[in-house]
């Protein structure tokens, strides 16, 4: 297999981690692949400084470490790495080594670089910052190259081409995160009452929509329906929003991309924002008119809004207990929210217990259900 096919089935796989969880592994073994390295980590979240950056978005990858690890890194490492705030002040896409984020006294005397880095081989890795969906921030690390010479010039240009279907990630899993879709499947997406779904076929034409994105086309500020063909009202963004879709529906032979682009509104003081991606394996089915690209459009105005006091105070939970409910009603998993908390997965997942036993229930769904739920009601916006 040739490095460009490679590059294309590691993009591709992707496109699909970001609509299901279940093909990051495959996705990220891909990447590994295709950037000659030991492993990665992808991670996403807010704040500006250290010791407030609340991490809501993680994925991890390592051939010879057990992603587990990453966690104790977290509570052990994290607040004392001096390698993370210079990451966070480096210019979005500029890649940065390891090694030269320390300064030779940090380098003999650091348990971050010493211990934790040494251990997952990630003393000589690559680091950048990305921009990440509403306002976040997304940095993406990469362990040693497996090259004994060190990285290539072929591996450095495999990043960087990676690197906008990385942030093309972390958007479409955002967006659903937001919506409380995780999980869904593309007609189950068309379900979902938060979050404009359309679903266009492999000649662009809009082949489902669900009702909220029914209601922005009837709406028609700034999208509309022209004979079919999904379109921006505004000239320039649609000249934007079209490029956009022949990049998600090339020529055959040619592999798709997503991306994503905010479009303003005249009407509302909130922009939305479009993420557009190709649903993998419909060059299969040239003759059919299956679904090829999904756009998702977000409506900051219509995310759900829900206070721990009020679900605590609904439910009967520990201001622990309801935060928890908060944190996998929007999206994060266990791991990620082991992370955000600094505590074990062990902690976090005995206050889940706790949950269960007081709302008579057994699965993590229904909880993300009820406290969705309350999405709307009086006393659950901030």
């Amino acid at each position: 297999m040739s490095l460009q096919e490679l590059f294309d089935d590691a993009a591709a796989s992707l496109h699909e981690a970001a609509l299901d969880d279940e093909h990051w592994p495959t996705a990220a073994r891909l990447i590994n692949e295709v950037t000659g390295t030991e492993g990665n980590a992808l991670a996403c979240g807010t704040g500006r400084f250290q010791a407030e950056i609340q991490f809501f978005f993680m994925r991890l990858f390592f051939r010879r470490q057990d992603s587990a690890d990453w966690s104790r890194y977290l509570q052990k490492y994290w607040y004392r790495d001096e390698c993370v705030p210079r990451v966070a002040a480096l210019p979005y896409g500029q890649l940065a080594h390891t090694v030269d984020l320390y300064t030779d006294r940090e380098k003999k005397t650091s348990p971050a670089y010493n211990e934790a880095r040494r251990k997952a081989r990630m003393q000589h890795g690559l680091n950048v910052r990305l921009k990440g969906p509403g306002g976040s921030q997304v940095y993406w690390s990469l362990a040693d190259s497996i090259d004994a010479d060190g990285w290539t010039t072929t591996q450095i240009e495999a990043i960087q081409h990676l690197m906008p279907h990385m942030r093309q990630f972390v958007g479409v899993r955002q967006a659903l995160a937001d919506a409380g879709a995780l999980g869904s499947t593309l007609s189950g997406l068309l379900d979902d009452s938060r979050l404009g779904v359309f679903q266009l076929d492999r000649h662009g034409r809009i082949a489902e929509a669900n009702d909220r994105a029914l209601g922005q086309l009837r709406q028609g500020d700034p999208l509309c329906d022209s004979a079919g063909f999904l379109r921006a009202r505004n000239p320039r963004v649609d000249a934007r929003l079209q490029c956009l879709l022949e990049l998600a529906l090339p020529p055959f032979g040619i592999a798709p991309a997503g991306g994503s682009m905010t479009i303003r509104r005249r009407s509302r003081r909130s922009n939305l924002r479009v993420h557009i991606n190709p649903v993998p394996g419909h060059e299969r089915d040239f003759l059919s008119q299956r679904i090829a690209v999904l756009v998702l459009v977000a409506d900051p105005e219509q995310s759900p809004q829900i206070d721990q006091s009020h679900v605590a105070a609904t439910f009967g939970l520990s201001p622990a207990e309801s935060r928890l409910a908060v944190m996998l009603a929007a999206g994060q998993s266990i791991r990620e929210i082991s992370a955000a908390t600094s505590r074990t997965e062990g902690t976090v997942r005995w206050h889940l217990k706790r949950i269960f036993r007081k709302l008579g229930i057994s699965r993590q769904a229904e909880l993300v259900q009820r406290v969705l739920s309350l999405d709307g009601l009086p006393g659950s916006g901030d």
